[in-house]
């Protein structure tokens, strides 16, 4: 008898044991993350003052003033749905000088998002691609793109879609 009650306490020590083990902690909090990344012609730069406005942490807007071909930010949010995006503004610069007679005005955009459960998007976009803008046209051209925005959400199941249309206020 004092075997099978060795044995049986034995047994419920482990148990408790291994129960233990656990986290007591809650899960990790979910988060999601971007990268976004953006290239400019020199010909853009030169032409005109370009600003991002791009959703950061927690869906908060920010606006950066753009004087590199290469612009690239991370940023993090746990508030679900996550908003990512960038609205791109152009104007054309007062003191600019447009000598050339063409200009090649183009705009790329990448994308990747991630969630700490493991969920990916990855997505390029071409947001201006003139090639070849007379001087004339140049104006013109940007003050047609200026104010356009790109981005996607995610759920907190990891779900990721496009969202094209989310607020820049």
């Amino acid at each position: 008898m004092k075997k099978y009650l060795f044995t049986a306490l034995l047994l419920l020590t482990s148990m408790m044991a291994l129960n233990s083990c656990g986290s007591d902690e809650p899960d990790d909090k979910l988060t999601a993350t971007a990268t976004y990344g953006m290239t400019f012609s020199q010909d853009m730069l030169d032409a005109c003052n370009v600003f991002i406005i791009y959703k950061a942490e927690n869906g908060r807007n920010v606006m950066e003033p753009i004087t590199s071909t290469w612009w690239t930010k991370t940023v993090t949010s746990n508030k679900f749905p996550a908003e990512f995006g960038v609205m791109y503004k152009f104007s054309t610069k007062s003191d600019a000088e447009l000598t050339q007679e063409k200009y090649n005005l183009t705009c790329e955009m990448s994308f990747s998002g991630k969630t700490s459960k493991g969920a990916s998007y990855t997505n390029s976009v071409s947001i201006i691609n003139s090639q070849g803008v007379a001087r004339d046209k140049v104006v013109n051209t940007l003050d047609k793109l200026s104010g356009k925005s790109v981005g996607f959400k995610v759920t907190k199941d990891g779900i990721f879609s496009q969202a094209n249309n989310l607020k820049y206020d």
